[in-house]
């Protein structure tokens, strides 16, 4: 299976979510399988407004929001405690295989 990885950790909430957006497309594009997004914040539990989890809570909003299924079968996507995997949809048209420039992290 062609699985691509992408970790989140260091960036802020807006960023984190639009490199997560960018690389599920570019997965799709690319003729992919499924997508892991490493958020991280395996022990929060519950929604918060701002600091740890906010990453984890803003992807999981967006899958509920429909944002990603253009791309990915929604009813196999796999809410994990410190991750996200989303299950592609098959593209019959995938292109040569490119990637786009990661934003630099902003955190360590």
């Amino acid at each position: 299976m062609r699985e691509v990885r992408v970790d989140l950790h260091g960036y802020d909430v807006k960023t984190a979510t639009d490199l997560a957006f960018d690389k599920v497309r570019e997965a799709y594009r690319n003729g992919y399988e499924r997508v892991e997004l490493l958020h991280g914040a395996a022990d929060v539990s519950e929604p918060v407004e701002s600091g740890r989890g906010r990453i984890k809570w803003e992807l999981r909003e967006m899958v509920r929001r429909g944002e990603f299924d253009a791309f990915v079968e929604r009813d196999r996507t796999w809410l994990k405690a410190g991750s996200i995997v989303l299950y592609l949809k098959r593209n019959p048209q995938a292109s040569r295989e490119q990637w786009g420039k990661e934003p630099p992290k902003r955190y360590r």
